[in-house]
């Protein structure tokens, strides 16, 4: 099951979800420090209580977005150890293998 076309497709879905990891935490990091600069050029109290609660949101935002490839593979891994199940899992040998061959290049 684990060929060079299933391999390809793999490695974009690894490839996109390390961007998704990595550059979205990053994106929202600069418009939290948007805000604040806001924060700080305002003097209205009502406007830094807005932007201090939009700031939270996004920085639990990204923490989340950055969670989700973990949090996937380790319920994943947790629903395969847990029911054993008669099926072919050769899906997760090929993902690993390319994931372990993404790391090294």
């Amino acid at each position: 099951m684990c060929n060079e076309s299933i391999q390809r497709i793999l490695e974009i879905v690894i490839t996109i979800l390390n961007l998704i990891k990595f550059v979205v935490p990053i994106i929202l990091i600069i418009f939290c420090t948007i805000d604040i600069f806001k924060i700080i050029v305002t003097k209205k109290e009502d406007e830094i209580k807005r932007l201090r609660k939009d700031i939270f949101i996004k920085i639990f935002c990204a923490i989340i977005i950055y969670l989700i490839p973990f949090l996937i593979a380790f319920i994943l891994n947790l629903v395969d150890d847990l029911i054993p199940m008669d099926y072919d899992n050769s899906w997760k040998y090929c993902w690993d293998l390319v994931e372990k061959r993404e790391k090294f290049n």
